[in-house]
């Protein structure tokens, strides 16, 4: 005898499928825009502290806010920033649903960072210089270990080494290719320590020379880590990449 095929029992397999799939949706989208907001109170915190700095800035002439106060204000934030930063950036590759929003919140980040840039030099000419920027732009390039470089660095240096972090391969801002442009950069990764422009991936030892060399030639006070930079060559101080 022939099996007699049950049509009620795949339209219910059939519904059930439907349920389950709609479920794993709803719980993404929803997933999504709890990440979306929170995204977006990240924002609104980072551009608080922006305009608060501005103003500050302002008010270094008249007396009432102390260069050094300002310059740990700005260095905290900017940290900050970064850390917020890649938390979205993570949201974003995860996005799906979102996927526009979330790309608008980056580039809200990347002109932040930019503006906390340029606040950082304005400071520079009203305040004695106590730190040294460093500029960074990469690219997709999944091997490449110039960011755990900087990460080490940024611990070794702490606040004496500011450190802005731009993806080149986001064209939805036009002021990262205008930043590219104004250094002819053309090779990532790429660092722009002040204004000296180093194209290609840079080795820690290298990295750490440059920066060194910067403070000597600045009015910036020596700082202990360039005067024991050697322990580095000497494995006293361990390369954030070696095993």
């Amino acid at each position: 005898m022939e099996r007699k095929v049950s049509s009620k029992k795949y339209l219910l397999a059939f519904i059930l499928t439907l349920i389950v799939f709609a479920g794993g949706i709803s719980m993404g989208i929803l997933f999504e825009n709890i990440r979306l907001n929170h995204s977006k109170q990240l924002i609104l915190e980072e551009r608080a502290n922006l305009k608060s700095l501005e103003i500050q800035k302002e008010y270094i002439g008249y007396g009432l806010v102390e260069c050094e106060a300002l310059n740990q204000i700005l260095e905290t934030n900017v940290a900050q920033l970064n850390k917020k930063m890649d938390e979205v950036i993570r949201y974003e590759k995860k996005a799906f649903f979102s996927r526009e929003e979330f790309e608008l919140q980056l580039q809200d980040y990347f002109l932040t960072e930019i503006e906390f840039l340029l606040i950082a030099q304005e400071v520079d000419k009203k305040c004695s210089k106590d730190n040294v920027k460093v500029l960074f732009f990469y690219d997709e390039n999944q091997f490449d270990t110039q960011g755990s470089i900087l990460d080490y660095i940024k611990k070794v240096f702490g606040p004496k080494v500011m450190v802005f972090s731009l993806d080149s391969n986001f064209k939805r801002e036009p002021m990262i290719n205008i930043l590219l442009a104004s250094h002819n950069i053309k090779q990532f990764p790429s660092i722009v320590i002040e204004n000296e422009v180093f194209q290609g991936h840079m080795p820690l030892e290298t990295l750490m020379e440059k920066i060194c060399e910067e403070f000597t030639a600045s009015p910036i006070e020596l700082p202990e880590e360039c005067q024991t930079k050697k322990t580095i060559r000497t494995g006293l101080v361990k390369n954030p990449l070696s095993p």
